[in-house]
């Protein structure tokens, strides 16, 4: 009995979870710090083994399989076409989360995240690694300026990574919270807003803090079909705009003048589409099904990276899994998912945050995680990967 529960698959699958999920926030929070990593390759394989062996041991309906199994060859596609193995990685691991207690995996990465941040904020503070102020090299007024990082990078990424756990907590403990704590939040937005002088970040967290008021405060509104389609239309809202910013930077130093406002509210995101490489940069003209091995530049806006980087098939795909997985949300009643989720897409415009080899940046995933089984619908009888191949061996050897 002793060791019956000891080889019990579903424990075994979710202690290798928490492993791979603990190196994955790991490279996060060094990717994070002044270090440099020279070994996140190596750290990256063995995460995906994790995945990979969890998987492995869970169970599976012949629907979820057949997902899984399409997905996981259009990934390794992409893999093959573009050689960014971030994408067969995230397939594995939203497969892999199967079983878990989504929540209670988010409260680690929350926690973990919040700890590491402190870490290097404290590190920094006392001058064992990285600096607490980033020397203003930056767009615009904030050209001169000294902005605070406490031990991250850049004060851009210090912000966003603030926005990020204040979207997560709420989604974690809005039960628990009431309006002053909404104001406390608020507050906070504004003083990492000083510290900083981001005003996207201040502008998503406020985004985020009255949008999750109205989901707690106004039940009838939240239950209703028309806001989820809103959100949908959002979403498109939002891939509508970047390809369009995609397209006009084609005519860099051309631009119209009421383009040209647009380019420098945004910091100049739009025109840097086009400033780079072999003069032809991101824009639309570029764009191919399944990417380029060549497409390695980074920049702000997470939509065209996402079809920049990746392809135009790989992009479509994730914007209608992306609106299915909202579409979920009012099935399942989990209002605060849709905040989270609509909050990173809105983001994603120009920012990308969550289009990086990072999942554990990435708060959507999880959710995807955590629902994508229920989307398929009704399931039958489950196996799993070993028990699928004794059955393909015993189908040949009847055969």
């Amino acid at each position: 009995m002793m060791a019956e529960r000891k080889m019990n698959p579903a424990k075994i699958g979710a202690v290798l979870f928490y492993v791979g999920l603990a190196i994955e926030l790991l490279i996060l929070l060094v990717d994070k710090s002044a270090l440099t990593n020279p070994v996140e390759g190596y750290l990256f394989r063995i995460s995906f083994l994790c995945f990979a062996l969890k998987l492995c041991v869970t169970k599976y309906s012949v629907k979820e399989w057949t997902v899984i199994i399409l997905c996981g060859v259009l990934a390794a596609f992409t893999y093959l076409v573009n050689g960014r193995d971030e994408v067969v990685r995230v397939v594995v691991f939203v497969a892999a989360m199967k079983g878990l207690d989504g929540k209670r995996v988010l409260k680690v990465v929350f926690w973990t995240t919040v700890a590491g941040m402190v870490l290097l904020a404290l590190l920094s503070v006392f001058g064992v690694l990285g600096t607490v102020f980033e020397p203003g090299t930056g767009y615009g007024f904030k050209e001169h300026t000294t902005r605070f990082c406490f031990g991250v990078g850049n004060s851009n990424s210090f912000s966003i990574m603030i926005w990020a756990l204040m979207t997560l907590g709420i989604y974690l403990y809005h039960q628990c919270m009431k309006l002053w704590h909404y104001g406390i939040l608020l507050a906070l937005s504004v003083i990492v807003y000083f510290a900083t002088l981001s005003r996207t970040s201040l502008l998503m967290m406020i985004f985020t803090v009255i949008l999750a008021v109205f989901l707690q405060y106004f039940p009838k509104c939240r239950e209703s079909m028309w806001l989820y389609i809103g959100a949908i239309a959002g979403v498109f809202a939002c891939l509508g705009f970047s390809v369009w910013a995609a397209y006009v930077s084609a005519w860099h130093e051309f631009l119209p003048d009421w383009i040209v406002k647009i380019d420098r509210i945004l910091t100049g995101r739009i025109t840097s589409l086009y400033a780079f490489g072999d003069g032809t940069g991101a824009r639309v003209e570029n764009w191919k099904l399944f990417g380029d091995p060549t497409y390695v530049k980074y920049f702000d806006m997470g939509y065209v990276r996402l079809f920049f980087w990746y392809g135009i098939i790989p992009g479509i795909l994730c914007i209608v899994v992306l609106c299915l997985l909202i579409w979920s949300f009012k099935k399942n009643k989990d209002y605060m998912g849709l905040m989270l989720t609509l909050s990173f897409a809105i983001f994603t415009v120009v920012e990308a945050h969550a289009v990086s080899v990072y999942i554990a940046r990435n708060y959507v995933l999880f959710l995807l995680g955590m629902y994508w089984m229920g989307m398929l619908g009704r399931t039958g009888k489950e196996v799993n990967f070993w028990e699928v191949l004794l059955l393909g061996r015993r189908e040949k050897s009847n055969g």
